[in-house]
């Protein structure tokens, strides 16, 4: 029997466009988008991308006036020296063996080798509303940037860990450069009334395309799941609507993030409305 959302959840119900896609592995780091608006978008921002980058190098391969600007603070060329250290460490005492030094080098060699790529531009910078620290940027010094003020239809993919909750009243200030949003939010089971008002703020210029619960982590006591990925649209970039779809993932389109265990499912119930 399938557990049926509770209707204040309503308001989350996507409407589908007439085109989904899924960029990246079939795994966590693979997000499914609105097709009309990536064919579009000729700049990516992408906010934490750990060292999984395939949505990032797909985006790249689709037009070759695609450019990528991304934003990590967790992952850098020291990250992956401390890693290196303790791995050795750890072979030394018999903890690890070649094969996890060898799986350190070749994330390594492809992390360098994407971050140097001519149309790639990476920056070791936490994103922040309010800026505390010289390693820290908020949305105004990226989009003010002499390399991103002009420019529109721009696909932002946002995986902060929990930080997102605090930048949306700048996402919406640029909106109008923004055709497609891609954001993981985390928590909330913990902080759902501030993720119900983002989202409620979010919708006032975008709409919700898709939905897709992270199995990471759970579903909450009423059935939501505690991490979730959603796809918005801006509401200015397209006139078709779409149509509600009330049950989630969808076959062929949507993976589980931990390809070990079973994708979660939510479903809302429109007769609730």
């Amino acid at each position: 029997m399938k557990l049926i959302l509770p209707k204040e959840y309503n308001f989350l119900i996507p409407l589908t466009p007439k085109s989904l896609v899924r960029m990246g592995v079939k795994k966590d780091g693979g997000y499914v988008v609105n097709e009309e608006l990536i064919n579009k978008s000729r700049t990516l921002v992408s906010f934490g991308m750990g060292n999984e980058f395939s949505f990032e190098k797909e985006f790249l391969v689709k037009d070759i006036r695609n450019k990528v600007f991304i934003y990590d603070f967790s992952i850098n060329h020291f990250h992956y020296l401390k890693e290196l250290l303790k791995n050795i460490r750890r072979i030394l005492k018999f903890k690890r063996n070649l094969d996890h030094l060898k799986k350190w080098f070749l994330e390594y060699f492809y992390f360098t080798k994407f971050t140097l790529m001519k149309k790639v531009n990476f920056f070791s910078r936490k994103i922040t509303s309010k800026i505390n620290s010289k390693e820290e940027v908020n949305l105004n010094q990226i989009f003010e940037s002499p390399i991103l003020l002009n420019e529109k239809n721009i696909t932002l993919k946002i995986d902060i860990e929990g930080s997102e909750y605090e930048i949306i009243d700048d996402i919406l200030y640029y909106e109008k450069q923004i055709s497609q949003l891609i954001m993981e939010y985390h928590d909330t089971h913990l902080r759902k009334e501030e993720f119900f008002a983002n989202i409620l703020k979010l919708k006032k210029y975008f709409e919700i395309n898709h939905l897709h619960p992270n199995n990471f982590n759970k579903l909450n006591q009423d059935g939501f799941s505690i991490n979730i990925e959603i796809t918005f649209s801006n509401k200015r970039q397209s006139a078709y609507k779409g149509i509600k779809r009330c049950s989630f993932p969808i076959p062929n389109l949507d993976y589980p993030n931990d390809p070990t265990k079973p994708d979660l499912e939510i479903n809302f119930n429109d007769k609730h409305q």
